[in-house]
């Protein structure tokens, strides 16, 4: 079945140049990278000032720090039900619904900045429907990209997602910080409204999106059994897919052991000598790598290595946080992170292609419910495991021994799973792909 595809073949790319053929072969991409780079750039901005108003209300960063945990818990939960809505309705709909509630969000923190004595209970209020909001609609977002472009274009479409994902995370606090100072509170949410008010409307010209009943467009699938239904069946699926379940153990182990952004405070002040301009352009690092990785990012969308690249980025990223160890000054540390940033967005640009064309359409809201899940908790895990090594040790010892472990476990489950060694996303590797995901499914 094909859904608004002009081309299923894509180029072999030369250079190493943005792959922009995803947009080329499908409108309903179009619409779909419109609204989320709509919703990247809302949410830059959202939570700047969502956090720059709490401090300002209690001059307390574990109240922020609350806030953000407040936002992580009720999108963890909403997660579950929203990779089973994506996998039982129509999934423009379900993106439809729950960006348009999302809006709810931004009404209760407008209203809230615009009393003579702004609260503090309707920004956790806020902050729960919005983490709710946008758990419900996530996994439909991101199982709706391979039936748009064809499961040729995923590495292409990851790449410009992370491109706009980065941008987003770069202008959005800019932008914040200039209304925020110029106009106010009110009047910065009510950018974030009317950019957010834009994604409903562009989201309802897709076509209808319901879940196929098989591993691709082209490839049928036996109906699956009562066990594969619910939250649970996207648990037993990734068990039994080798390549799945280490794309995503891999991911883990670098977002738990090699995501040393709460240790940077501590860096730039003891370890570099620095204050609060040195901390913000260490945080501002990453993103500015990973914004050149997913521009650089061309030659991945055929590549018949991309497992080999894959675990070859993380090997990069681990080595990157080492040496943030080690390193002694602005301008080396500044390098480290930058290459961490490019080597962990090209790792989750084949990544997502990677399981988004393993896993087939009938499960790909679970699977997707539960990445971004593992994406949500990964990070957190990995502060409180390096802000305790910090404690007993060092930041710097952390960053090294963090970096140390990421690397051998990324070896080890390497050197164990065959699947993730030879995947690969060359047009021929296709109907092995398609064959995996049905042995995985298929209960017989």
């Amino acid at each position: 079945m094909k859904r608004d595809v002009k081309e299923r073949h894509p180029e072999r790319h030369g250079t190493m140049m943005l792959d922009l053929s995803p947009l080329r072969a499908s409108r309903g991409f179009q619409l779909l990278y419109a609204a989320r780079a709509a919703s990247f750039l809302a949410f830059g901005v959202l939570g700047v000032a969502v956090s720059l108003q709490m401090y300002a209300l209690t001059a307390s960063s574990l109240q922020v720090a609350f806030l953000n945990a407040a936002v992580a818990g009720s999108m963890a939960l909403a997660l579950i039900v929203g990779g089973w809505l994506a996998d039982s309705y129509d999934r423009r709909a379900v993106m439809v619904w729950s960006r348009t509630a999302h809006l709810l969000t931004i009404l209760i923190l407008m209203a809230n900045a615009a009393l003579a004595a702004p609260m503090v209970w309707p920004i956790y209020a806020a902050a729960v429907v919005g983490g709710s909001t946008f758990g419900f609609g996530m996994p439909a977002i991101m199982a709706a990209t391979p039936a748009l472009v064809g499961r040729e274009h995923l590495s292409g479409a990851a790449a410009l997602t992370a491109v706009a994902a980065q941008a987003g995370a770069i202008a959005g606090p800019f932008l914040a910080g200039a209304i925020t100072a110029g106009a106010g509170l009110v009047a910065c949410y009510g950018v974030v409204a009317l950019i957010s008010g834009i994604t409903p409307i562009v989201l309802g010209f897709l076509p209808p999106l319901p879940p196929l009943a098989g591993p691709s467009a082209g490839a049928p699938l036996p109906v699956l059994a009562a066990d594969e239904a619910g939250f649970m069946g996207g648990l037993r699926y990734i068990a039994r897919s080798p390549l799945v379940l280490s794309l995503l153990l891999v991911d883990l182990v670098a977002l738990v052991f090699a995501v040393p952004y709460v240790l940077l405070p501590e860096l730039a002040t003891h370890g570099l000598g620095g204050g609060p301009d040195s901390i913000g352009l260490l945080y501002a690092a990453p993103s500015v790598g990973a914004l050149f990785g997913a521009l650089a990012s061309g030659r991945a969308g055929a590549s018949p290595f991309a497992g080999r690249w894959l675990v070859a980025c993380v090997a990069i990223w681990a080595c990157a946080c080492i040496a943030l160890g080690f390193s002694e000054g602005m301008a080396p540390a500044l390098f480290c992170l930058a290459t961490l940033g490019a080597a962990a967005s090209l790792a989750g640009i084949l990544r997502a292609a990677l399981i988004q064309r393993a896993t087939p359409d009938a499960m790909l809201g679970r699977v997707s419910s539960l990445w971004v899940l593992e994406e949500t908790i990964g990070p957190a895990l990995g502060g409180m495991q390096a802000g305790t090594t910090a404690h007993l040790a060092s930041a710097r010892i952390a960053m090294a021994a963090g970096g140390g472990l990421c690397l051998a476990a990324t070896a080890a489950i390497a050197a164990f799973t065959p699947a993730l060694r030879d995947a690969s996303l060359a047009p021929e590797a296709k109907r092995k792909a398609d064959d995996l995901a049905l042995a995985a499914v298929d209960v017989r």
